[in-house]
């Protein structure tokens, strides 16, 4: 017992434990007394904008201030007070620029800093300086920021200065004005005071608290608008299910701020991080999740509450849903409270396109359409089955002779006889398969979606199945022109039924469509009898480096696939450039291997994929092909743009002989 007596003494001598600030208040002083030094120090003409800069350059640069109160309050024999000295004076001459600058691009005066009796007109620069930064040194003082007015006897160092007493009050609110069915009609408060919704908010990487949700609606027509969609009255036109609600949520394209969560929004920056992290560093959104979590809430301030998977998950939702609807002009509509995967079903029935990347098809660059020419530019002597880039200094193979390639030797030349019609361009499409996808159905000759797939194993009897592949249909240039899911293997007829899907008319067909496997689709075509349909528009062809290997085995593919005729014999797929020393070359007119380059991308996300349901791993793979297309196309036309501005090089003269690899050949015309 006397132990424990001892023991309990002991700790109560024991000083208990207080936490130490990490951030210093903001400044707390009468309005008054800082109005009374702005209007005596600076000139009666002076912005607001030009005051908050001045506060807000001094509460952010502590570092700075707690070296100016050293340097004006020697501690060694041997050291003497400035008042004005380098690091007040740095500070000056920065929010000093900063001010010019403005003022230039405002057309003022530069008098805001100074009043009338400081004549500046009469003080040299180094002067300017010095003045302001006596009045800096007096703001400091008057904002309670100086370490040592705080405690005379010893320097108590600045810490970073909390905004916490200065943060917004914020509304979540409509951005419209009127009612998007009645015009004329005012949008008027419809949530009371008493029942508004406090939630957190982001906005960009700051939080804020309780911000409110405020509703509008119309009079007339009853919709309800929230700042994220439109809530109507279903149409009854359109059967519905009974266990859905009778309103619908129309996606407002130009939202400032998405609801993400049960009581978290988020602004589009916020949104946006989202979804440029999950393309470009192919992060999860558990990864995603992660990442802020440790960077905002789990550090040792734990500045922020930590936000869930579920919630990120919505955010790039809620953002690639309104990238790609202003993309297609268009918005979505659903069922007004619907469940998130539910979301991304509509979605992509609505948006999807069944895989078509809208904007594509009439995509044109001068990587991926060329003119079309009749002859090739030059003619050398050179095998048939020689390749561009490969064969100019070796013999090619001669074909291996089995019994299938003399059948198909001694078939019908009108059965592979091509189109010869004039077009005005010349276009190429590339098409290519990446091993991935989702579980589906593992019945026989079904590939519908899973009701749970989650746990993977049924019964304990088997394993859902994946989808195959995912089979992507590019322009050479990289721009993604449709996507689809093959469920059990990449076959000819699959790829020949995605082909028609994308080009139902004669029309619409590329002149080229290179794919690994074409001298198999050309198979499929001539047994199938379909060849007739596709001869006159369209030609087949392998990327060169499958074609190196099979033309020695495949009498269709040696003859009819060569990706780059180096005899010219296909002038449309080669073109002739120049080197520094303006010796000609040949050079494969199309990159016949960007779908192989994209799946290297796609690929990345292979691991995330895999794991989705059906419904959404159909949406994330159309938004990043999607947002992948939007920015090709963005690269293509900065690069047409700079190509104009640039002007085009000067063209070589005119000669009727050139050298190509040491051999004379003539030109043609």
């Amino acid at each position: 017992a006397l132990q424990i007596w001892t023991l309990y003494l002991l700790l109560a001598f024991i000083p208990p434990v207080k936490a130490v600030p990490t951030k210093d208040l903001f400044p707390d002083i009468p309005f008054k007394l800082f109005s009374s030094f702005v209007q005596d120090n600076f000139s009666s003409e002076i912005t607001l904008a030009t005051v908050l800069t001045v506060l807000f350059s001094l509460t952010n640069n502590v570092d700075i201030l707690n070296l100016h109160a050293r340097a004006k309050n020697p501690r060694l024999q041997d050291e003497y007070s400035v008042p004005v000295n380098g690091w007040i004076r740095a500070l000056s001459t920065a929010i000093k620029a900063h001010l010019d600058a403005k003022i230039g691009l405002r057309n003022m005066e530069d008098t805001q800093l100074f009043n009338a009796s400081d004549n500046q007109q009469h003080l040299s620069s180094s002067m300017q300086i010095s003045t302001i930064s006596r009045k800096l040194d007096g703001m400091i003082t008057i904002l309670d920021l100086d370490p040592y007015k705080r405690n005379s006897s010893t320097m108590q160092l600045l810490k970073p200065i909390s905004t916490s007493d200065i943060e917004p009050v914020l509304l979540i609110c409509p951005a419209r004005l009127t009612c998007s069915t009645h015009h004329k009609d005012s949008i008027h408060v419809l949530t009371r005071e008493r029942d508004r919704a406090q939630v957190t908010l982001l906005k960009g990487i700051k939080l804020y608290e309780n911000a409110s949700i405020v509703a509008g609606s119309c009079t007339n027509c009853k919709a309800i608008y929230y700042a994220d969609h439109k809530s109507v009255t279903a149409s009854s036109n359109t059967p519905r299910d009974p266990q859905l609600s009778p309103k619908d949520k129309l996606f407002y394209n130009n939202a400032k701020y998405v609801k993400i969560g049960q009581s978290i929004w988020a602004d589009r920056t916020f949104t946006n991080m989202v979804v440029n992290s999950v393309y470009h560093f192919h992060a999860s959104t558990a990864a995603y999740t992660e990442f802020w979590n440790y960077t905002f809430s789990n550090g040792a301030e734990n500045i922020y509450p930590p936000i869930s998977r579920q919630q990120v998950w919505k955010a790039f939702i809620e953002e690639t849903v309104r990238q790609i609807s202003v993309s297609m002009n268009t918005f979505l509509q659903v069922p007004d409270n619907i469940s998130t995967e539910a979301v991304t079903k509509e979605a992509y029935e609505q948006l999807g396109q069944n895989g078509l990347i809208g904007q594509s098809l009439d995509h044109s660059c001068n990587e991926c359409t060329h003119p079309y020419k009749a002859t090739a530019d030059f003619i050398i002597p050179a095998d048939d089955a020689a390749v561009v880039g490969i064969d100019e200094n070796r013999a090619v193979p001669p074909l291996q002779q089995n019994a299938e390639n003399r059948e198909l030797q001694n078939m019908d030349n009108n059965v592979m006889e091509t189109g010869n019609s004039v077009e005005p361009d010349v276009k190429m499409v590339v098409i290519d398969g990446i091993v991935m996808g989702p579980a589906h159905c593992a019945y026989e000759d079904c590939s519908a979606k899973l009701a749970n797939a989650r746990t993977g194993v049924f019964y304990n009897y088997f394993v859902a199945p994946q989808f195959y592949c995912v089979e992507t249909l590019c322009a050479p240039c990289g721009v993604v022109i449709a996507w689809t899911k093959f469920a059990k293997s990449e076959g000819a007829s699959q790829i020949m039924d995605f082909l028609e899907d994308i080009y139902p008319t004669p029309e619409s067909r590329p002149s080229y469509v290179c794919i690994d496997k074409a001298c198999v689709v050309l198979k499929h075509l001539i047994t199938s009898r379909n060849w007739n349909i596709w001869k006159a528009t369209t030609r087949f062809i392998v990327d060169s480096y499958h074609y190196i290997n099979h033309r020695v085995g495949d009498y269709l593919c040696r003859t009819y696939c060569n990706p780059s005729p180096l005899n010219g014999s296909a002038p449309n797929l080669v073109v002739v450039e120049r080197d520094i020393n303006d010796n000609p070359h040949y050079k494969r007119a199309f990159n016949t291997q960007t779908c192989e380059q994209l799946n290297a991308w796609l690929g990345g996300f292979q691991g995330i994929l895999n794991r989705m349901t059906v419904d959404n791993f159909n949406w994330t793979t159309h938004a990043l092909l999607y947002i992948h297309t939007q920015r090709v196309i963005q690269k293509q036309s900065k690069k047409s743009s700079q190509g104009e501005q640039l002007g085009q090089m000067e063209q070589p003269p005119y000669n009727d002989e050139v050298e190509i690899d040491g051999v004379e050949i003539d030109r043609v015309d």
